[in-house]
């Protein structure tokens, strides 16, 4: 995501849940939004760029920050053009897939993360020309059970794990 979706902890990943206790003094929370963009049973995903403040070269999905005053659907819409060009309008966001709530240590922030299937269905075998990401992020294709894992941003990985299982699917048509 182009929004720097957590912070410089992201590489380190999130600190132990806070459930039932107070983590102490904390950064402020964020509403972040992410899509699972699927062209049947692949998925689109972005590397960051070299030069990214944090996670450089890391993989991720689209999406970032949502805007106060934004709804997230909204949100997911807006960070898909902004990140992958104006013919991302042909994809449809549809619901959530999960949310998945990272508490990084302090003063860095708390995320609370929307990701939501997205139907790239009408990308399917011309997504290359649709998409036009921004400059050095590079935008790439895989199947699902062959989500190279490790090189997404720590935080990420069990949720994407899960997703290369098949224990998160896109929803039938």
């Amino acid at each position: 995501m182009s929004t720097e979706r957590a912070t410089a902890a992201s590489e380190a990943g999130p600190s132990q849940s806070t459930e039932g206790r107070d983590p102490g003094p904390a950064g402020p929370r964020l509403l972040v939004v992410a899509g699972l963009v699927w062209l049947g049973d692949r998925l689109l995903v972005q590397r960051r760029s070299a030069t990214a403040r944090h996670g450089a070269g890391m993989l991720e999905l689209p999406g970032g920050k949502v805007e106060r005053g934004e709804a997230p659907r909204s949100g997911l819409r807006r960070e898909l053009r902004e990140e992958w060009g104006p013919d991302s309008g042909q994809l449809r966001v549809g619901a959530i897939a999960e949310v998945l709530h990272h508490v990084y240590p302090p003063p860095e922030a708390e995320v609370v993360l929307l990701v939501f299937h997205v139907d790239g269905g009408s990308w399917r075998g011309c997504w290359r020309e649709r998409v036009r990401p921004e400059p050095g992020v590079e935008v790439l294709d895989f199947a699902r059970q062959a989500l190279p894992i490790a090189e997404f941003l720590a935080a990420d990985r069990p949720f994407l794990a899960a997703v290369a299982e098949g224990r998160v699917s896109p929803p039938a048509a």
